[in-house]
């Protein structure tokens, strides 16, 4: 994701109760307490236990039998030729929009993603103010699709500029009375600690995702609380690799102000996840 300091598996039953059409009947917000933890990390049924310490936790992405998603923005490039030549990229998840504006590339970029099978998700970069509108903004792009992954991007919810908390919380239980399905949640450090404190009895965040932003190549002190551990860890970015293949992994076609974050999985189990249940 775009710091201001700076598609796989389509389920049969696609109107089903845990996937709803715009316009069907949603569902009531869950209480808190409800439905399934869906493992260690949150959301779904099946994700992998993986461990708060250890290899999960020490430079996973060099590891065998892991996956690595890129995420990008209009302002990176990708030569999805090169790229293809890493067989551990297995996702692309790109920017949707920032606030009430759409990403230049979104829609071009989901084409060809699609095209050459990689896994595909939609982050949108909360700002604050209008929340219910950036969330229909957000819909109207990712158009209730179950194959793509819905994240909300929450960076500094303390400046002025950025969603606060409260709204994310406005943000999130909209989207799952529109959708019946809930949001990944993109937070670094200090914003993951901070929603321990303020949202750890709020339901959709309770049985939310988390995508965890720390930019080093090995975490000791990970924030437990909603999450007992990510379901994505963003590793790297510019803001720690400055030059062109000299960054934690380097993924061939992009350069080194690309984002790349790790799954602890194979490409199989991340598609198996690779849902907002």
């Amino acid at each position: 994701m775009k710091h201001v300091y700076l598609a796989l598996f389509i389920a049969l039953n696609i109107f089903s109760t845990n996937s709803h059409a715009f316009g069907a009947k949603r569902p009531s917000v869950p209480s808190s307490g409800s439905g399934s933890s869906g493992g260690s990390s949150g959301g779904g049924t099946t994700t992998p236990t993986t461990p708060s310490t250890g290899a999960a936790f020490s430079s996973p992405w060099n590891q065998s039998g892991t996956s690595i998603i890129i995420d990008a923005y209009e302002g990176n490039s990708i030569d999805w030729d090169k790229m293809s030549k890493d067989t551990k990229v297995a996702a692309v998840i790109h920017r949707s929009g920032m606030g009430l504006k759409i990403d230049s590339q979104y829609k071009a970029r989901k084409k060809i993603a699609l095209e050459r099978g990689y896994l595909w998700g939609a982050y949108h970069l909360g700002t604050r103010g209008n929340t219910i509108a950036q969330a229909d903004f957000f819909l109207s792009l990712v158009q209730d699709e179950p194959n793509t992954l819905m994240v909300l991007d929450l960076e500094d919810t303390g400046a002025s500029n950025f969603m606060s908390v409260d709204e994310a919380v406005v943000f999130m239980n909209y989207v799952y009375e529109k959708t019946g399905r809930v949001p990944v949640v993109y937070a670094n450090h200090a914003t993951t600690t901070l929603l321990n404190s303020k949202v750890k009895n709020q339901p959709l965040f309770q049985r939310s995702k988390l995508w965890y932003a720390r930019f080093k190549s090995s975490v000791t002190d990970f924030p437990t609380g909603i999450w007992s551990n990510y379901f994505m860890w963003q590793f790297s970015s510019e803001i720690n690799c400055t030059s062109t293949g000299s960054c934690l992994y380097n993924v061939p076609g992009t350069k080194y102000d690309m984002d790349v974050n790790v799954y602890y999985g194979s490409p199989t189990d991340l598609a198996l996840q690779w849902n907002n249940d």
